[in-house]
């Protein structure tokens, strides 16, 4: 049986990856054609703002599949191979007529041909995201030859007629996973399909090893557990399951002191949980706080003790806690973050 090459391993790139990959492919001469959704009606399968990169043979990021993305492809290609002197075109597409998708929306994609006139402004874009500045690239839709711009998005730029805004912030929720044990490392498998940044503390380089590659995971050392937790973002979720009872309580206590924190959750049973929250309430923990620690994890999900179905369990309720009622908070990205970096 012929192997899947490993890079073609399907992970949910995030809103900014098209950056870094554009910038990587160009600077060993790879052109390629950035597509974007610039507007979008009805029901369709993604929104505006969603990204697909186009090369010869090869894609990166996805509309949403289907015989939209096919079209998308198509047009790229065509613009990659075109010998005119163009830097972009758009194309409205009625998913029922133009696409024969039941969907019945309409979406309007926007076609950038990144060749290496685009390596100027895309070394711009990469350092706004690396300085975490929240801004914008001005692509000039309407305009075939004029080359887009870095803005500041911050306060929100209203869109006009005639140009695309293409955010370089990130706001994807943050998922601090304590524990890079056979669980975490199923959570971080499943999470590398999901609109979330995961963040892996261990002590064990053994283990660390192990976490599964993705573009939204990041594996890190845990010298000093309580540091740690206060260097954590505001707003976002923690999971506690590490190869330790005593050092799972330490950091379940320390991050119940977290306020900020939008979801604690600890691995165990029943029992462990029950132990935990008697314990902390004999060292002084308000009932109130204890209330925030979510243990046994995952009971709303499936039943079964093997790690990726507790993996999918706990994922699913922390997606659910992003989605409620007040996830509308916008989360943004603390300067705390380059900590584990």
């Amino acid at each position: 049986m012929k192997q899947t090459p490993k890079e073609s391993i399907v992970q949910a790139f995030g809103p900014t990856d098209w950056v870094k990959i554009a910038f990587n492919e160009l600077s060993a001469d790879r052109s390629m054609v950035l597509v974007m959704i610039t507007e979008d009606a009805g029901s369709t399968p993604r929104d505006s703002g969603t990204w697909m990169l186009v090369s010869h043979g090869r894609t990166h990021g996805t509309l949403g599949g289907g015989q939209l993305e096919k079209i998308a492809e198509e047009e790229a290609t065509r613009l990659l191979n075109s010998t005119v002197s163009k830097q972009r075109s758009t194309l409205r597409c009625l998913l029922g007529p133009d696409a024969q998708q039941c969907c019945g929306g309409a979406v309007n994609l926007a076609f950038e041909l990144l060749n290496s006139n685009a390596i100027y402004w895309l070394r711009e874009a990469k350092k706004s995201i690396e300085d975490n500045t929240q801004d914008a690239v001005l692509f000039p839709i309407t305009d075939p030859i004029a080359m887009p711009m870095i803005i500041s998005a911050e306060p929100k730029v209203a869109t006009t007629s005639g140009i695309h805004l293409q955010s370089l912030g990130d706001q994807r929720p943050w998922l601090f996973l304590f524990g890079a044990g056979h669980v975490g490392c199923s959570v971080c498998a499943i999470a590398s399909q999901l609109p979330i940044r995961v963040v892996v503390l261990d002590a064990r380089s053994s283990r660390r090893a192990l976490v599964p590659k993705a573009n939204n995971v990041t594996v890190t050392d845990m010298d000093d557990p309580e540091l740690c937790v206060k260097q954590i973002p505001g707003n976002a979720s923690a999971l506690v399951m590490t190869h330790s009872h005593e050092l799972d309580y330490i950091l379940c206590r320390a991050l119940l002191e977290r306020l900020d924190l939008r979801f604690i959750g600890l691995i165990g049973s029943r029992s462990k949980a029950a132990r935990f929250r008697h314990r902390l309430q004999r060292e002084g923990i308000s009932p109130q706080l204890i209330k925030r620690l979510t243990s046994p994890i995952g009971e709303a999900g499936p039943c079964g003790k093997e790690p990726g179905i507790i993996a999918l369990s706990a994922l699913s309720e922390i997606m659910r806690t992003f989605k409620s009622g007040d996830a509308g908070i916008q989360i943004k990205s603390s300067n705390s973050i380059n900590a584990f970096s």
